[in-house]
């Protein structure tokens, strides 16, 4: 059975790593999080603007006075959850409902091929039955054909009973299957994020980045000879909506969770 958080849901893992810790996300201006996994590579940095205010009595004009001004927070990170949720933000997509197990469902494969594989429609296979265009020949698995059951492909062999440009007429069933990423159907998501964890000296640590535009980074493996990992950034703006609440950052705000010496 794969391992759970305490809601139920998929977890890749359940401790926390020294320098690392757990990720929630919430769309902005929302309160219901959603746990996006573990993690052991928080970065941030700032951005700053260096301002002048010129000196209005000297010729020419000299500066009266530089300052900095902090402009953006970034922050970045990575995930051991290749859910379907984490590769949606990753590729800007959106998560929808999956396959419905089908019974006895009729798919037409108008012109066979064979040394080629057709696509049936549809995953998790669990019985085929091929004939040919008039329903009077039963075509024999191994002998006309293979079935990839995972991928739902129909593969016609070489020099079997299927000729090339035959009609056939397949009937299927088919279990449920999870979630599906739809790739690239939108823009970059603003979100909110809280980081549970240990900074890198060990020390428990509470951190609200209050409004983020979140996308992915660099590249998404589906498969790798290391532990996969899935990495995003984002740019934190400021949350107008904090000062109103008393709080005196509008970008983000770490939380010790021990009495600092």
């Amino acid at each position: 059975m794969a391992a759970q958080d305490e809601l139920g849901n998929p977890s890749a893992l359940d401790y926390v790593l020294k320098g690392g810790g757990r990720l929630f996300v919430a769309d902005f201006g929302t309160s219901n999080y959603t746990y996006i996994g573990e993690t052991h590579d928080v970065n941030q940095n700032f951005e700053v603007t260096k301002n002048t205010i010129p000196s209005t009595e000297s010729c020419p004009a000299g500066v009266l006075l530089e300052y900095v001004e902090s402009t953006v927070l970034n922050i970045n990170f990575s995930s051991y959850s290749y859910t379907p949720g984490n590769v949606a933000r990753f590729f800007l997509g959106e998560t929808t409902t999956g396959q419905t197990a089908v019974t006895d469902e009729a798919v037409i494969i108008d012109s066979a091929s064979p040394g080629t594989y057709a696509d049936l429609g549809y995953i998790n296979i669990t019985a085929v039955e091929v004939k040919d265009e008039t329903d009077t020949t039963t075509y024999v698995e191994g002998t006309d054909y293979t079935i990839s059951k995972p991928g739902g492909l129909l593969g016609i062999i070489n020099g079997g009973g299927i000729i090339d440009g035959d009609t056939l007429h397949v009937t299927l069933s088919a279990d449920a299957a999870g979630e599906e990423v739809q790739y690239l159907k939108g823009e970059s998501k603003t979100v909110t994020l809280k980081f549970e964890g240990c900074a890198q000296n060990g020390e428990p640590v509470i951190v609200d980045f209050y409004k983020v535009e979140l996308a992915g980074s660099g590249d998404a493996p589906l498969k790798g000879t290391e532990p996969v990992t899935i990495s995003f950034t984002g740019g934190c703006t400021p949350d107008p909506t904090k000062s109103a609440t008393g709080t005196i950052s509008q970008y983000a705000t770490m939380r010790y969770i021990n009495a600092q010496v």
